[in-house]
């Protein structure tokens, strides 16, 4: 049975994402980011279902555009909503008590063929993205954050700079990575494959 503390979202583009690398620009340790875009029809089920678990822990549902809320709605420059909602899927880096050594968060990537990858999706990229729902709180606020656990590439983009060239290397003997549960993603055969190119509030 499916964890009740996660959930799978439907393919949907990918906005600002740092899923390579964690975005240092405002925590020194780092943080991982699988925002996506969906249209308010689409994203209401999720929406519904997420909010009862904000009732649950929080004895109120989250407010859109607030500074908790696992979601805002969409606006253009003249601060008009365009029917459309983003949902904020992010998990920082932390620091061990015990060995004081950084916990690297970072989320899985799997292709279209549910094969683990190793690579940098730029806005634009559709994506599935498995987030737990992570109940906190500090400070007397109580909510609830998206963080990203899996990311299923579908439609990578990326940057423009030169393909690695593999031309060299052999299949050797060693690691392959396999064992990886990616049980709630289906193999998505159009899209990209692998050939292609302790808690505070600040974890929320």
């Amino acid at each position: 049975m499916a964890d009740a503390k996660k959930i799978t979202f439907p393919k949907a583009p990918l906005v600002y994402p740092a899923l390579q690398r964690p975005d240092t620009k405002f925590d020194a340790l780092g943080a991982y980011k699988a925002d996506i875009r969906l249209s308010l029809e689409e994203a209401k089920p999720f929406i519904d279902r997420i909010q009862a678990v904000v009732k649950a822990w929080s004895g109120k549902p989250a407010k859109p555009g607030t500074k908790n809320a696992f979601y805002k709605k969409e606006t253009d420059d003249e601060g008009n909503e365009t029917g459309f909602v983003i949902f904020s899927i992010r998990v920082k880096n932390r620091v061990g008590k015990k060995d004081g050594k950084t916990w690297d968060r970072r989320p899985l990537l799997i292709d279209a063929k549910k094969t683990p990858v190793d690579v940098n999706p730029w806005g634009g990229t559709i994506a599935r993205v498995q987030a737990e729902m992570f109940e906190w709180e500090f400070g007397g606020v109580k909510a609830v954050s998206l963080q990203p656990v899996v990311v299923q590439i579908i439609e990578l983009k990326t940057g423009q700079g030169q393909e690695p060239q593999l031309d060299d290397f052999d299949e050797e003997d060693g690691f392959a990575s396999h064992n990886t549960d990616t049980s709630d993603f289906n193999d998505e055969s159009d899209g990209s494959a692998s050939g292609s190119s302790d808690d505070e509030a600040g974890d929320y």
